[in-house]
């Protein structure tokens, strides 16, 4: 049986959320309708329609069911659940706001105004809280909504939102972008692990090279990540002007290279620190007692170190894949591509939609590794 102490602390955290979703929308405005992308939005009216009413109805009977959910005994996820469902139901009172309020074939723009994005903002608040209240990751509720958000958008609910029209107008260029994301990430995760692991392997007995190694991951770190973007142009483009073969292989001052080797740098201390953390988990007892028994330190390492520390070792890789899809979004300010691009289109043309269309991309990658590495530690390291 659940600690009914738990039960009604659950309650009392989760009560102010649910009640500031369900004020803000009504305080701040459901919807923001614009003329046209040029001229700024402002609150419109949800409407009074049938489909409205039912989705608006759904969305605070899941408000009204959040809190109390956290008195289920023996169903800590139900929480999670039911918000899930909370923040779905308030994208379809959006959709079908957007649609009553917005003419079809028209100019005119339909976004979710402040109201709407607090309320999800508090929602989002409270699937993490209920998470954290059974010591679990909130990844995969968040994933969740996501996930059901892009449902509802294939179903068509969400045609009449501006952040739509910009995804339909840009499918291809969207995914171009998604891709190059993928790969700038997995190969700047893949570069750093392979510096991380030998170095921290070979850093184990040798503390004079831990120290080296720590103080120059270190000394990466604390550079802003543009800063250290901009400092890599030059000798890069030196390098490929010097070696024909290498600028033809994509090595330049501007391009993927530059990202990928600055994204490699920040990746190196939270790796470093999380290998070493993990290689010495084994007690020196045990490690004793294994070179007695004549195996070599390879051996050892693979053998004896890496099983035991292996949950460690996955929180660090964790730690750095997430990271490494956050700092991709910066490719694109030294030609890398990647979402950024179209981030920084946003940003240009000061198009709050299109710098969602790049942003929410990211976000669903960063959740989609962080669940995924978290289940992989959970299957192999049951005991973390």
């Amino acid at each position: 049986m659940r600690d009914p102490r738990n039960a009604a602390t659950g309650l009392l955290v989760l009560l102010p959320f649910a009640l500031g979703a369900a004020l803000a929308p009504w305080l701040l405005g459901w919807i923001a309708v614009a003329p046209n992308r040029l001229l700024s939005a402002r609150i419109a009216p949800l409407g009074a329609t049938g489909p409205v009413a039912i989705a608006w109805t759904a969305y605070h009977a899941a408000l009204i069911a959040l809190p109390l959910a956290a008195w289920r005994p023996a169903r800590a996820w139900m929480a999670e659940a039911v918000g899930v469902l909370a923040a779905l139901a308030l994208l379809a009172v959006v959709g079908l706001g957007a649609s009553a309020a917005v003419p079809p074939g028209g100019l005119a723009r339909a976004a979710p105004a402040a109201g709407a994005w607090v309320a999800l903002l508090l929602l989002f608040l409270a699937i993490s809280t209920g998470a954290a209240l059974r010591g679990a990751t909130p990844a995969l509720p968040l994933l969740a909504v996501l996930g059901g958000a892009v449902l509802l958008g294939v179903s068509g609910l969400l045609d009449p939102l501006s952040i739509m029209r910009e995804a339909l107008g840009r499918g291809e260029e969207l995914r171009q972008a998604l891709a190059e994301h993928v790969i700038l990430s997995f190969s700047a995760l893949l570069l750093a692990l392979a510096l991380s692991i030998p170095l921290s392997a070979l850093s184990i007995s040798r503390h004079g090279l831990e120290a080296g190694f720590l103080s120059v991951a270190s000394g990466l770190q604390v550079i802003p990540a543009i800063a250290l973007f901009g400092l890599l142009i030059v000798p890069l483009a030196a390098l490929g002007a010097a070696f024909p073969a290498l600028r033809e292989m994509g090595l330049g001052g501007v391009g993927p290279a530059p990202a990928v080797i600055g994204i490699t740098a920040y990746l190196l201390l939270p790796l470093a620190r999380g290998l070493l953390a993990g290689f010495r988990v084994a007690p020196p007892a045990l490690v004793e007692a294994a070179l007695g028994q004549g195996l070599s330190p390879r051996q050892i390492l693979w053998q004896l170190r890496v099983p035991l520390g292996a949950g460690v070792v996955l929180g660090a890789l964790r730690l750095a894949a997430v990271q490494a899809v956050g700092l991709a979004t910066l490719a694109a300010l030294v030609g890398g591509g990647g979402l950024g691009a179209i981030v920084l289109q946003g940003v240009g043309q000061l198009a709050a939609d299109l710098i969602l269309l790049g942003v929410l991309p990211v976000l669903a990658l960063s959740l989609a590794v962080d669940a995924g590495i978290a289940l992989l530690s959970r299957r192999l390291a049951p005991e973390e």
